[in-house]
């Protein structure tokens, strides 16, 4: 069994300014990760430990519930990413019941909450879940439904398939869900069989596919040097777009929605504010 550091520390503030345009908050119960994905952007952007010891250590923040029961109170209702920067449903969750808390305090509050993480922990969640199904949604990341590549990717996170099936199981409950599909990496994830896979997963659960190429960041790209599959990191543009030509046509043929982040967050856009500036 491999070691792990749990640290506990009090924070200021529960939601932040989100990075992500379709967002008006994020929330991260907790920094770093115990998943471990070698391609993750949050390596640079979580400054405790260094990046060689990303997966070995998790911080939680113990008091960000009562931070967050002060704030739902007096700043503006909005949609909250749940997490950015880190997976709410990694296995410290299962312990410390932050993220359950969380997303029940901001529903409970009239905020929207978007989730994404990895984990099928999610669906002990589902009774607040299903009482807030018009105001959360969850995503799943998957880059692959090939357990071996997963496995080089991501090493501690739960299977392909146990993914998929967590998905199914909120679906049946009338839980709006996601698939991002990313980040796709030239030379590995980006195959037709790849891509065929994610759009079964999608067909299967009744969900639609976001998807993202790989952004290199200099801690993930590090770590990404030992997979000597990866011949280009990032990909050209002419890899890119015939990458996306394929993903549209097999989405097409069964019928997927299918969009890139881009095209997500202008029709989020559109939803909310009508038209464009």
């Amino acid at each position: 069994m491999r070691e792990i550091e749990v640290q506990e520390i009090e924070v200021k503030s529960a939601l932040g300014k989100s990075g992500l345009r379709e967002l008006d908050y994020s929330l991260n119960p907790y920094l770093g990760c115990l998943h471990s994905c070698i391609y993750c952007y949050a390596m640079d952007f979580t400054k405790i430990r260094p990046s060689a010891d990303w997966g070995k250590y998790v911080v939680v923040k113990v008091n960000i519930l009562d931070i967050l029961r002060s704030e739902v109170k007096r700043k503006r209702k909005g949609i909250v990413g749940v997490s950015t920067i880190t997976d709410p449903y990694q296995p410290v969750e299962g312990r410390f019941k932050l993220t359950r808390e969380s997303i029940a305090m901001l529903a409970d509050n009239g905020f929207s909450v978007t989730i994404q993480t990895k984990s099928p922990l999610v669906v002990r969640d589902t009774d607040i879940l299903e009482k807030h199904r018009n105001s959360i949604d969850v995503g799943f990341t998957i880059t692959t439904t090939d357990n071996r590549k997963a496995r080089m990717l991501e090493p501690e996170t739960p299977s392909p398939a146990s993914r998929v099936e967590a998905i199914r199981r909120l679906r049946e409950k009338g839980i709006e869900t996601w698939i991002f599909f990313g980040p796709i990496i030239r030379g590995f994830n980006d195959t037709t069989g790849d891509i065929r896979g994610m759009i079964e997963a999608a067909a299967e659960t009744g969900s639609r596919i976001i998807y993202d190429r790989y952004n290199l960041y200099p801690a993930s790209a590090e770590k990404m040097k030992s997979m000597a599959v990866t011949r280009s990191l990032q990909g050209d543009d002419r890899w890119w777009s015939s990458t996306v030509s394929e993903i549209r046509r097999i989405a097409d043929k069964s019928g997927i929605i299918c969009n890139s982040e881009e095209e997500e967050w202008q029709m989020n856009y559109r939803s909310r504010y009508g038209s464009f500036f």
